[in-house]
């Protein structure tokens, strides 16, 4: 008894490598209009929002005009386009950016905005119980978020019972990720709830940062 073996469909990198318009000249063809798609609209100065957007229009637009007359099937027409498509994208995207670097010129195409610098301060901190005119110590953490580093340019509190030492945070420089401490000593003058509010000057553009510390005197 003999069986009929069925034969095996192609795979998608047989029939892209055999596609006949999916070559090394089609990537290069596709490149050739990704960069005309660059260069006229940021010769006429149309700023780095419509050069992107015209780079990825006429790239996608010369793939798929480039393999339209392909005899491979539409799936595979499909892949290739948005491979060469890709492929030709970030070819010219980095290679015009790096060159704009190199000239020191403003970029091509639009960048992502570098995080704004921030000071990070818990809303509160907890100074704990204390027998009146005896000592206790709390931490507040100064935290550094952002794209470039901040610098603690001066503390204030205003309640007597509580005392700052800013020696590890005042006139040094923050950088991002990282954190300075302030150390808090709360001496209850006599029994209940303290409050007092700190506040924590930078030189990062906007208000001061402000942290409620509480004890309770014993």
């Amino acid at each position: 008894m003999s069986t009929t073996t069925k034969p095996r469909a192609p795979s998608v990198r047989r029939q892209l490598r055999e596609a006949k318009r999916f070559s090394w000249t089609g990537f290069g063809v596709t490149v050739a209009a990704s960069l005309l798609g660059t260069l006229v609209p940021a010769a006429i100065g149309a700023g780095p929002g419509a050069t992107l957007v015209s780079t990825l229009v006429v790239t996608v637009l010369a793939a798929g005009g480039f393999t339209a007359r392909d005899g491979a099937a539409r799936g595979i027409k499909a892949i290739a386009i948005v491979l060469l498509a890709a492929g030709a994208l970030v070819l010219t995207v980095t290679g015009v950016t790096v060159f704009d670097l190199a000239r020191g010129k403003p970029a091509t195409f639009p960048v992502v905005p570098e995080a704004q610098p921030r000071v990070l301060v818990p809303e509160s901190v907890a100074c704990g119980t204390a027998p009146v005119h005896t000592t206790a110590s709390c931490a507040v953490a100064v935290r550094s978020v952002g794209a470039s580093p901040v610098r603690v340019t001066g503390v204030e509190v205003d309640g007597a019972d509580f005392v700052v030492d800013a020696s590890g945070c005042v006139g040094q420089e923050v950088v991002p990720g990282k954190r300075c401490t302030l150390v808090v000593s709360f001496t209850p003058s006599w029994s209940g709830d303290r409050v007092a509010d700190l506040t924590v000057r930078h030189n990062v553009p906007g208000p001061s940062a402000f942290v409620e510390l509480t004890g309770r005197g014993d």
